[in-house]
């Protein structure tokens, strides 16, 4: 283990001294913008899916969920194989899987192969953002690390902006030219019966590009080790996130009881990883204050995060009758200073620790919401929209900066695999806390939705003594 140790320690220094940002960055940018793109740009086609193959609006939201949860089961499976295998590998072989997942609900034409090409997609996207982000603990020299970290979330949250737009775009220009006579034949009907078959073919040529970039990367070092996972693993984790997306997307009543089935499941895995003799989960990462710490503060804030970035929109709508393109353009409120926010944080992390950074935009988002949810003017709305979004993008790389500091660069995969997955319940936990506020609170929409977000306030507040106790590290 020692040897194996001190040979990828001498390979990092080999890929950190050869480092170009022009030759490593491009493609896990695209990667991760792939990732990030599909998890919006389906929501303005989700009327037209359904109509398309004769189901319900409610039925089609499930690939919505599904997408969330298959990511979710990806992340650390993908992040600790890469310690094994190899970061180049696994992130390529990430984007195969994703590109195929894509291909699939691009030919789709029931709701059933949808389904089936959804959940493909989904473990391909799991496994591209902790691939992504161990390559850069591996391969950027760590004075480097910060502005790498940085411009990878910039790329997460531009795909989730622009998302949004696209899909609404597509839609309608498909639609609008497939009526027009334009065009005639198969491609007629593919336009006018199927236009968000697009959502998924525009997947391919970035996917593609991604792939040839990533293949040109250096190639990983040797293997000394192999990479197993157990049943019990392999049947606990899917059961876990099963549970957390019947929550979401059920009654309030039975919310709670999945979320409770997810909490026992969660205790018989936390039992079976520390009897099992081939852990997926590093022990010695749960022994140590830091990644703890850290992992705490992700389960912590990743519900008002997703709270504001998912039901925003919805809360403008509600709060001041507004319609859907009003709403839309509120939400540059949110986007324009969630860039700032994190062009910021990358200008200033060579000066300032991560865990400054860190603190502040838990504040940030703790004050945001606080104001959101005691706001009732538009002006005040959009004020608190802009402090919530600087503090999201001021605090979105520090974990991970802090991470590949706090741990040794072949536990580094494992560590953000846990990591993102822990970011990423907030997908599938906030719908099922929104959910519970609007049928429980016996209150309109609006006031609901500041409910909840009250208690999102009261979680990121929770967070914030979590980062100021988080051990110091260098500012490189």
């Amino acid at each position: 283990m020692a040897t194996a140790e001190a040979d990828l320690a001498v390979a990092a220094r080999q890929y950190q001294d050869q480092y170009r940002p022009t030759g490593l960055l491009p493609p896990l940018l695209l990667g991760v913008f792939l990732r990030a793109l599909q998890m919006t740009v389906i929501g303005p086609s989700l009327v037209n899916i359904a109509q398309s193959l004769g189901s319900t609006l409610a039925e089609v939201g499930w690939i919505m969920a599904i997408y969330a949860t298959g990511s979710l089961i990806a992340q650390p499976i993908a992040g600790r194989m890469s310690d094994v295998q190899g970061r180049r590998m696994v992130f390529v072989g990430a984007l195969m899987v994703f590109t195929l997942g894509s291909v699939a609900c691009a030919l789709s034409t029931s709701l059933g192969w949808l389904i089936a090409g959804r959940v493909v997609q989904s473990l391909g996207a799991g496994g591209l953002q902790p691939a992504a982000i161990a390559l850069i603990g591996q391969r950027v020299p760590k004075e480097r690390q910060s502005s790498a970290l940085y411009a990878l979330y910039g790329m997460f949250a531009l795909a989730g902006a622009l998302g949004a737009v696209l899909g609404g775009a597509i839609i309608d220009g498909g639609r609008a030219l497939g009526s027009a006579g334009v065009v005639s034949g198969a491609l007629q009907h593919e336009l006018t019966l199927f236009p968000w078959h697009f959502i998924f073919w525009i997947n391919i040529p970035i996917a593609l590009l991604a792939l040839a970039l990533a293949l040109r990367l250096p190639a990983d070092a040797p293997v000394h080790d192999r990479f197993t996972i157990d049943a019990g693993v392999l049947v606990l984790i899917p059961a876990v996130a099963l549970c957390l997306m019947l929550a979401a997307n059920g009654s309030a009543v039975a919310a709670f009881a999945w979320l409770g089935g997810a909490f026992v499941l969660l205790a018989m895995l936390a039992l079976w990883e520390k009897k099992t003799s081939t852990p997926l989960f590093d022990p010695s990462l749960f022994a140590m204050r830091g990644p703890v710490l850290l992992y705490l503060i992700a389960a912590l804030s990743g519900i008002p995060i997703f709270s504001v970035t998912m039901y925003s929109a919805a809360y403008y709508m509600a709060q001041f009758n507004a319609s859907a393109a009003q709403a839309g353009l509120a939400l540059l409120a949110l986007a324009l200073p969630l860039g700032a926010g994190q062009g910021l944080g990358s200008r200033i992390s060579k000066r300032a620790s991560a865990r400054v950074l860190l603190v502040s935009g838990l504040m940030g988002l703790a004050a945001g919401e606080f104001m959101l949810a005691r706001s009732h003017t538009a002006l005040m709305v959009l004020f608190a929209f802009g402090i919530i979004g600087f503090a999201i993008g001021l605090a979105s790389a520090p974990p991970n900066i802090l991470l590949l500091r706090y741990v040794t660069e072949n536990r580094s995969g494992a560590a953000t695999g846990v990591l993102t997955m822990l970011s990423s319940t907030g997908a599938i936990t906030a719908p099922a806390a929104v959910s519970a506020f609007l049928h429980y609170s016996a209150l309109p929409a609006a006031q609901s939705f500041r409910l909840e977000f009250l208690a999102g306030c009261v979680l990121a507040a929770l967070a914030i003594p979590l980062a100021a106790w988080l051990p110091h590290t260098p500012k490189s």
